[in-house]
Order: structure tokens, then C-alpha cells, then sequence
């Protein structure tokens, strides 16, 4: 990707993500932009999903265009914060959780299987999460912009909702 088209990509994720003062929300299904309104919720959620995780997958999982495949794939989820948030990751180690300063979440979203990682940066790092809350990603699939409701394997979360009878 060059950097006129990762500008022009900026620039997409600015208009696609209504009311999104702090932050650029640019999301991606089957190659086609998708315009969320509730982009500062959305964010919210991949910061919980992030949180969620309880491996730190950096290790394996990232390697030197590991971001670049991943903004290339069909289906992504992407933000960036203008001011970077808090979050409580687990460390490298996986034998505590560390508050970390982050500036962007990005979440593939892969057809017919589950997102293996999500990967955030933070400062210079490129960091890999896996193993994360199968509610916390729940909530990222009913965003119903991102029409994932019907599309294997999100659609089994969607009927995991329907019959779960705990409130939240």
C-alpha cells in the first residue's frame, strides 16, 4: 500500500465514521468501505474486546507486515485515537495485565472463521492479542453495519444471544 492510498484511507475513515470526534473508524467488509454511525461505540467495544483477551500472542503473531496484511485483508475493523486510551492488556510475559497507552486497534474480520488476533498498537509497538471473550467479540458482531449477523462463524454468536437467558 502506498501512502497516497493509506491518506486516502484516512481520509475515507474520517467521513465513514459519524459523530467521531476523537478517533478514525475505517471499516472494511468483503473489500467495500462501510459507513458506521455509532463509531465512538464500536471503539469502545474493540477496546473491551482487546481488554478481553487473555494472551498476549505478540510472540507469534507479529511479524514486520503482519499491520499492513491485515489493513490489506477483505474485512477489517480499524480506529485510531487522536488522544491514546488506556487499556489493561496482558503483558508479554502472560503472567499479569499491564496498563498500556494505546493509539490503534485493528480487528480482521475473516469469513467462515473466527478472528485469530487483535492487534493494537501501541507507541511504536505492534502488539497480538488472541483468546478473547466470546461476549465481548459478540457485541463488536451486532453492530449491524458491519453485516455480520448472517455470515459464518459470526451468525452462531448472534443465536448464542438469542437463547442466552442471563441479563447483562
Amino acid at each position: 500500500m502506498t501512502s497516497t492510498s493509506r491518506s486516502l484511507l484516512i481520509t475515507t475513515a474520517l467521513v465513514l465514521c459519524a459523530g467521531c470526534a476523537d478517533l478514525q473508524l475505517h471499516a472494511v467488509r468483503q473489500k467495500k468501505d462501510v459507513a458506521v454511525s455509532h463509531g465512538a461505540r464500536l471503539a469502545t467495544k474493540l477496546v473491551a474486546l482487546a481488554e478481553s483477551c487473555s494472551v498476549n500472542s505478540t510472540a507469534y503473531a507479529v511479524s514486520g507486515d503482519t499491520w499492513a496484511q491485515a489493513l490489506a485483508s477483505d474485512s477489517f475493523v480499524h480506529v485510531v485515537f487522536l488522544e491514546p486510551r488506556r487499556a489493561r492488556l496482558e503483558s508479554r510475559d502472560n503472567q499479569s495485565r499491564e496498563e498500556r497507552s494505546i493509539r490503534e486497534i485493528l480487528l480482521p474480520l475473516p469469513e467462515g472463521s473466527w478472528p485469530k488476533h487483535v492487534f493494537v498498537r501501541s507507541g511504536t509497538d505492534t502488539l497480538a492479542f488472541t483468546k478473547y471473550d466470546p461476549l465481548a467479540l459478540q457485541e463488536v458482531v451486532l453492530e449491524e453495519e458491519l453485516r455480520l449477523l448472517t455470515v459464518p462463524p459470526y451468525e452462531y454468536l448472534l443465536r448464542t444471544r438469542e437463547g442466552d437467558s442471563h441479563e447483562r
